[in-house]
């Protein structure tokens, strides 16, 4: 039997659709997740695949346009998310579906691990909270960037972010505002630099209303085919908190796979993961 694989594949449309191109692009991993529950197993198989769909085109007038979706399998199911459509030129990009918040999608931290062992969720808290938007328009002008979005679907939060890169620097300003959740709303101011093979960001929320702050850091050391990683982070409600933190390890196997593992605690559960990750 033929087997065809898709990977980063372009098909050309024709019937007069020249300049149209849908082209598909995939990620896999097979690994074990750790946490230390009270019932049941501490370790579990992971695992999952995910094809992404990319369409774009553009008219006569040099108008861009385009549309996206992912469909993903892991062991609890399959589903397809991750879809939007979009026109974009000059004036920059502005998207319609599925895009979550502008904060969420300019000023947001890495994770460590296979999977992801949830360092950067506590440091998000007050990002994912507000991660609702189904409209987002982008603009980059020179060392600028600008990204806006809104959901009309019911809650009508409105998120901002605004960027600034200076050389091997960047920094960020992001504000969300509750709509008709609450009558709150939240800023965020991330910091970041790449400098030689080490890297750095660095978030900061608070919510006054609410009394609630959250931040974090993580850090990353390149040596070759190696990535060392660290992070930790905290939410504060009122006079409780939470935190986290960890290391992890990434070594590039070339064609497209790595090993990644993490360790670390949060919440005052141990966790880690270990696998390896694919991209077609």
């Amino acid at each position: 039997m033929k087997k065809i694989l898709f990977a980063s594949t372009a098909l050309v449309a024709s019937a007069g659709f020249a300049a149209a191109e849908i082209s598909f692009s995939g990620e896999a991993g097979i690994g074990f997740e750790y946490a230390d529950v009270a019932v049941g197993d501490d370790w579990t198989l992971d695992h999952y695949l995910t094809l992404t769909v990319s369409m774009t085109g553009e008219t006569d007038g040099g108008l861009g346009f385009g549309a996206t979706f992912d469909i993903t399998n892991t062991a609890g199911g399959g589903a397809v998310d991750g879809s939007s459509a979009y026109i974009e030129g000059g004036f920059g990009k502005f998207s319609v579906g599925n895009v979550g918040s502008a904060v969420d999608a300019k000023l947001g931290l890495s994770d460590i691990g296979y999977g992801g062992i949830g360092t950067d969720n506590v440091a998000e808290a007050l990002v994912d909270a507000a991660d609702m938007g189904n409209m987002m328009y982008e603009g980059t002008f020179g060392d600028f960037g600008i990204a806006i979005s809104h959901d009309f679907n019911g809650t009508e939060i409105t998120s901002v972010a605004a960027t600034y890169s200076m050389g091997d620097f960047n920094v960020g300003l992001g504000y969300d505002d509750w709509g008709n959740i609450d009558t709150s709303n939240t800023i965020h101011v991330k910091a970041g630099a790449d400098i030689a093979d080490f890297s750095i960001n660095a978030l900061y929320s608070r919510n006054d209303d609410n009394d609630v702050t959250s931040y974090g850091i993580h850090g990353a050391y390149t040596m070759g085919a190696v990535v060392v990683s660290a992070a930790y982070s905290e939410v504060e409600v009122g006079a409780l908190s939470t935190d986290a933190y960890g290391l992890g390890v990434a070594y590039d196997l070339g064609g497209g796979a790595s090993f990644n593992a993490g360790v670390g605690e949060v919440g005052g559960t141990t966790v880690a993961d270990l696998g390896i990750i694919m991209l077609f």
